[in-house]
């Protein structure tokens, strides 16, 4: 129960990474598509591995890749409502 327990805190801490929200943010704007969602949420979660893997010298590649991935996919999740929302409302105000 308390492994658990860390786990969701863990991803829950990943999750709030600015920095790889930016990256599947303007991954969302390049293509918009719920079908890419994952996939960005898998890149997300790569890139986070490497970065974290090549500054941390105790830190091995993979260690945390899964908790990563998770992470970055809800952000991509977030990500892809918020540019949708936006396009919408810039397409709304051109119909107008």
């Amino acid at each position: 129960m308390t492994t658990l327990l860390i786990l969701l805190v863990t991803i829950a801490v990943m999750a709030a990474d600015p920095i790889i929200f930016v990256i599947v943010l303007v991954l969302n704007f390049l293509l918009l598509n719920k079908k890419t969602i994952l996939v960005y949420g898998i890149l997300g979660g790569l890139i986070a591995e490497v970065i974290s893997s090549s500054l941390n010298p105790g830190q091995d590649f993979g260690d945390k890749i899964l908790l990563r991935i998770i992470a970055a996919t809800i952000q991509s999740i977030i990500a892809y409502y918020i540019v949708k929302y936006f396009k919408n409302r810039k397409n709304n105000k051109k119909k107008k």
